[in-house]
């Protein structure tokens, strides 16, 4: 990197259980890991937007493998080097001096709300100041900048406690530095400044990508991207499965990105994450539509840390007291369970689907499958908006078959009758006898394979 002023980022390896422990009574040793993950993504994001004029380094602690899977391979990393923060930190300066840096200026991952402006008003402070300080509320400092080296700074600091900027200005004075300091920003360690991270995601909304998994759906498909388009920040992604109708072709003229795909609805989506380039993944059916407003459920409901996943609220493209019923009974199987339906919509941080490895490759109950691991890790929140989708096979078959179809998956799933087979039941529209004949066979409670 030369001579070019320097950006340090300091940041951990989400692992449940090892970062934000002070939140974890509150949300949970995933939540907090989640939390510790997406602020670091903000960071660097943040930080990002200055380069190549600054050069921007992570030194982290932990999984650097893991970071690198994170954050991306094309970022520098670096290992922390110490026994403290500040022999970590008097490590990092004494390098990127020795490497020619004439400023140097490291921020931690804790927060959300620094932006590009103060980070070049750091840099342009070091022009003429030796030392530059972005005070914490909580009596710490996010920002610390030093043209020159100055290992007195991080000696005698009582570090995490709310002491360490009174004590570091004492130091300063001691070695006759008068540090600028920037404007106080809070960090995000405890329950109550949980607030701070909802503000962030609402001032830098994350990118959201819809992912639609279509075959043959052109009497859908345009309605549906037309809804979505309403959403800021949001890219459209049609996992087509070799549609033979007009479908890639309206989805293409609607505005929606559209890749080839193998068939199958899991594959599909799988496929639709993978080519995503967004924080967020919302999987939504080619024959459900979203009202105005959905993104910024989305953001809100996962602003909570809580929050592993979420869905919409059910509600269907015809009006009966049947359908009603029917859209009633999966609100409430959804917010009291914790178990939405793939109609619903379902949306979480693209980091978790990929940790959680993906839809399983399955005929049928994927979605099924895949909300059971999430569920591990944290809350599954339904969320008020409705999304519209499509009664059509409650118009095709009736509504009470249609029903009884629909609870004989459920239950053969669950006593473990093959998923291949009940894929054939439900679409071939098999008799009572048929579907009794396979729940006899099945191997057993919950043995289930995720193959077809």
């Amino acid at each position: 990197m030369g001579d070019i002023p320097r950006l340090i980022v300091f940041t951990r390896f989400p692992e449940p259980g090892k970062v934000k422990t002070r939140l974890v009574p509150t949300v949970g040793a995933h939540g907090a890991a989640r939390l510790q993950r997406e602020m670091t993504r903000v960071c660097l994001r943040t930080a990002a937007s200055l380069t190549p004029a600054i050069g921007l380094e992570v030194h982290g602690d932990g999984d650097e493998i893991g970071l690198r899977r994170l954050y991306g391979k094309s970022l520098t990393y670096k290992p922390q080097v110490g026994d403290d923060l500040g022999q970590r930190m008097r490590h990092a300066f004494r390098q990127a001096f020795s490497e020619g840096a004439r400023q140097v200026v490291l921020i931690g991952s804790d927060c959300p709300l620094i932006t590009q402006d103060i980070l070049r008003q750091a840099f342009e402070r070091l022009k003429d100041r030796p030392c530059v300080l972005g005070p914490a509320q909580d009596g710490g400092y996010y920002l610390i900048g030093l043209a020159r080296p100055e290992e007195a700074l991080f000696h005698g600091i009582a570090w995490g406690t709310s002491s360490v900027l009174s004590q570091t200005l004492e130091r300063a004075r001691i070695s006759g530095l008068a540090p600028e300091l920037l404007q106080t920003l809070p960090d995000v360690d405890r329950r109550e400044d949980l607030g701070v991270w909802q503000d962030a995601l609402e001032t830098a909304p994350p990118r959201i990508a819809a992912i639609i998994p279509t075959l043959n759906e052109a009497a859908w498909v345009a309605s549906t991207i037309e809804t979505l388009s309403s959403g800021k920040n949001v890219e459209i992604i049609v996992a087509d499965g070799g549609s033979t109708d007009a479908t890639v072709k309206l989805a293409r003229a609607h505005g929606a990105r559209v890749i080839d795909a193998p068939k199958g609805r899991a594959r599909q989506q799988n496929a639709g994450a993978a080519a995503a380039c967004a924080d967020i993944l919302l999987f939504l059916h080619a024959d459900t539509r979203v009202h105005p407003g959905y993104d910024r459920a989305i953001r809100k409901a996962l602003a909570d840390p809580a929050a592993a996943a979420g869905a919409f609220s059910l509600a269907f493209d015809r009006r009966s007291v049947g359908m009603s019923v029917i859209a009633k009974g999966a609100n409430l199987r959804s917010r009291l369970l914790q178990l939405p339906y793939g109609d619903q919509g379902i949306f979480l941080w693209a980091a978790d689907f990929t940790d959680s490895g993906g839809f399983p490759d399955l005929p049928l109950m994927d979605d099924a499958v895949f909300i059971e691991r999430i569920r591990k890790r944290g809350r599954i929140v339904t969320v008020a908006p409705n999304v519209i989708t499509s009664a059509r096979r409650y118009n095709r078959l009736g509504i009470v078959p249609t029903w009884l179809m629909n609870q004989g998956v459920l239950i053969g799933f669950h006593l473990g009758a093959p998923p291949a087979e009940l894929a054939r039941l439900y679409r071939s529209q098999a008799d009572l006898r048929a579907w009794i004949k396979v729940m006899a066979k099945a191997r057993g409670p919950m043995r289930r394979k995720e193959t077809g």
